[in-house]
């Protein structure tokens, strides 16, 4: 077994150490001006990107659909989650976070399959399951950012989105019962 001094042990840890700090300074770096702490900003930064995603996959299925209901949905979709959108980029930018305008790549390539998804049935099908995923996952951040967000501002929009994000899953469930 291979021995190492105290020396050699202490300035790898002072290594490791400066390291670490160099990559936390890197992350700050990206939102030097914010206020939130990165939970928060991990939250806003998260929300943002997929509501970008929820807008784009429903303007899919307002197009492509074959169902008067699943096209309302989709178009009510839009609607609301370009509102919450607007919102919460009013609210990172009073909190000095950058939200990217890019959507999530789980989204993205979401899309690429609706797209390539024939209209009709099949498309109604594979639609509504993704809605009912994406509602979902995000009814769990938010919830979690409703109970545990330090910033009052961010925990308040949040609480205040669920109510609809829980209308929208319940008309995407009944839909799905069609």
């Amino acid at each position: 077994m291979k021995s190492y001094s105290i020396k050699t042990l202490g300035a790898a840890l002072v290594c490791a150490f400066a390291g670490l700090s160099l990559v936390t300074t890197q992350i700050h770096a990206a939102d030097p001006k914010s206020t939130l702490n990165t939970g928060d900003e991990a939250f806003v930064k998260a929300a943002s990107q997929h509501g970008m995603g929820e807008v784009q996959i429903a303007a899919l299925g307002v197009k492509k659909s074959s169902r008067e209901d699943v096209r309302a949905l989709a178009e009510k979709l839009v609607t609301d989650h370009g509102a919450a959108n607007t919102e919460l980029a009013t609210l990172a930018k009073t909190k000095g976070v950058m939200i990217s305008a890019v959507t999530d790549p789980n989204d993205t390539e979401t899309m690429k399959e609706l797209e390539n998804t024939n209209s009709g049935e099949a498309f109604d099908k594979a639609f509504l399951a993704q809605l009912e995923d994406d509602h979902e996952a995000s009814i769990d951040l938010f919830e979690e950012a409703a109970k545990d967000s330090a910033d009052a501002e961010v925990k308040a929009w949040a609480a205040k989105m669920l109510p609809t994000l829980r209308a929208h899953l319940s008309e995407i469930q009944a839909a799905i019962k069609k």
